[in-house]
């Protein structure tokens, strides 16, 4: 593509966002070009969908410009966006099940009427235009939950091209599509290229990436990296730009695992519901063992299976030799504590007080069963212990910053005398000093003998914490690293499918 003879559809100019604490974007810039795939790389967290979201009219930047055919535009709203023809297709499809797919391409705007209403004939004749165009040859009258998934996907991005879209952004389109989908998907991609859409694509599959992509824009940490054009890009490229900024060797500590006796060992599991399949692996007495992938991975789903959450059929799990059982009871009484990974939904209860989540049991309130004076030195003991910063117990839990919610719940979890910890996403939304504070208490349980578990989508926050390094990548576990023999390359490769 010879881009210089053209002119930019869109351009955004020193995009900034900060959420509370967490700086999203940092002067990020972006320019499209009329007929171009491009993809935004980056590993979880880097900024591209909170990006996309700006550039779809879904939120406000705090700073930045956006400029379309050279002039600049404010979005305040999907409808400012749609005005000036970009349109985005989220990952949760936002399609109305029990309604046809012409009406879905349609649904609150630009429907044909007549004297008697929606004047379905022509409604129905403009959709199949559309679907056309996108190779579909479907009835535009059936109930869009009777399709495929990827053709509900296709019927999206008929919506979005309802609205003229000169811009279409895809943000993981192919996650949940088996591989003749993505092909299917892929050479509408194309045809929308060849008709001058310039297409955003989102996709953590590095294959993907380079077989559909025309230019590249990588991400990090919220600022931009790097653009090149195809010609200029191949899988270093790619994981190069992804991984800089290593964390200090010298801030690691050094665990010998020579002596050291197998704590929790899983033999072939596989997930119910097909998140995951044949997963083994070990975790030793005082090792932090970390868990990579990307989103979709099944990391998530493999730990709760581990804590019995979440069903298996298949497969073993043992702690200390002994089998445990398939249900969150038994597994928590063989020595397995999780601190799941939506702190809000799955670990405090918002409207208690520090104490009463402190103090609840995973199965069954015992509050009024407690001595009072047993539980007061019990709270004072961690709050102490993790200086978890609080008014006072009696201070409802949501007064807490996120990183003290997390501290209080990771010391719940240790109340059950656990053999393993597992965490799952333990510094999401946390500051950075609440994340050394969170890694600190965690190398310190580890000194002290205990094993951990920690799932996390940052691959730095991996290789700082971790003394070795399991990686999953499309429910598969892809690497079993150790993390002074390996780098963040070597990470990003098994995460993406490479090596």
């Amino acid at each position: 593509m010879t881009l210089n003879t053209l002119t930019s559809v869109v351009e955004m100019r020193q995009i900034s966002k900060r959420f509370a604490a967490v700086q999203a974007l940092a002067n990020v810039k972006l320019d499209l070009y009329p007929g171009e795939v491009h993809t935004i790389a980056g590993e979880n967290g880097s900024g591209k969908s909170t990006l996309l979201k700006i550039l779809g009219g879904i939120i406000r930047p705090d700073e930045g410009e956006i400029l379309i055919s050279g002039e600049e535009q404010g979005f305040n709203s999907v409808r400012d966006a749609m005005k000036y023809g970009v349109t985005m297709v989220s990952q949760e499809l936002s399609l109305v099940p029990n309604l046809g797919i012409a009406e879905n391409i349609f649904i609150g705007h630009n429907q044909s009427k007549n004297k008697f209403g929606i004047d379905w004939k022509d409604t129905d004749r403009r959709a199949l235009e559309i679907l056309k165009r996108l190779n579909i040859s479907v009835n535009p009258r059936s109930e869009v939950s009777r399709l495929p998934q990827h053709e509900q996907q296709l019927v999206e991005i008929a919506r979005a091209l309802s609205f003229d879209a000169r811009v279409l952004l895809l943000d993981e389109p192919t996650s949940s599509l088996a591989p003749n989908e993505v092909a299917a998907l892929f050479k509408v991609i194309k045809k929308l290229r060849e008709d001058g859409v310039a297409v955003v694509l989102i996709t953590h599959r590095m294959s993907e990436m380079l077989e559909i992509s025309d230019r590249f824009t990588v991400l990090r940490d919220g600022k931009f990296i790097d653009t090149s054009d195809r010609a200029g890009v191949n899988e270093n490229w790619l994981i190069e730009r992804m991984v800089l900024n290593k964390p200090k060797e010298s801030d690691h500590r050094n665990y010998q695992s020579s002596g050291r006796k197998t704590v929790l060992e899983v033999k072939g599991l596989t997930d119910r519901a097909g998140a995951y399949s044949d997963i083994s692996f070990e975790v030793r007495e005082g090792e932090i063992v970390g868990l990579a992938g990307l989103s979709g991975a099944g990391r998530t789903e493999l730990v709760e299976t581990l804590a019995g959450v979440r069903q298996r059929s298949a497969g073993k799990v043992f702690v200390n030799g002994k089998e445990v059982g398939k249900n969150s009871r038994t597994a928590l009484k063989s020595g397995i504590a999780l601190v799941p990974d939506d702190r809000r939904e799955k670990s405090t209860i918002h409207e208690m007080s520090v104490r009463d989540n402190l103090m609840l049991s995973q199965h069954k309130f015992e509050i009024s069963h407690r001595s009072k004076k047993a539980e007061e030195k019990i709270i004072k003991s961690w709050v102490e212990k993790f200086s978890i910063k609080t008014s006072g117990p009696d201070a409802p839990i949501k007064s807490l910053s996120g990183g003290n919610q997390q501290k209080v719940v990771i010391a719940r979890c240790l109340q059950t005398n656990p053999k393993i910890l597992i965490l799952d996403e333990a510094t999401r939304g946390v500051d950075l000093g609440a994340k050394a504070e969170i890694y600190e208490i965690l190398r310190n349980l580890a000194n002290e003998g205990l094993s951990i578990l920690v799932v996390s989508s940052e691959i730095g926050e991996i290789f700082e914490i971790s003394d070795r390094i399991l990686v999953m990548h499309a429910g598969e576990l892809s690497a079993n690293l150790d993390r002074s023999k390996t780098n963040e390359a070597e990470v990003v490769a098994a995460a993406t499918g490479v090596m």
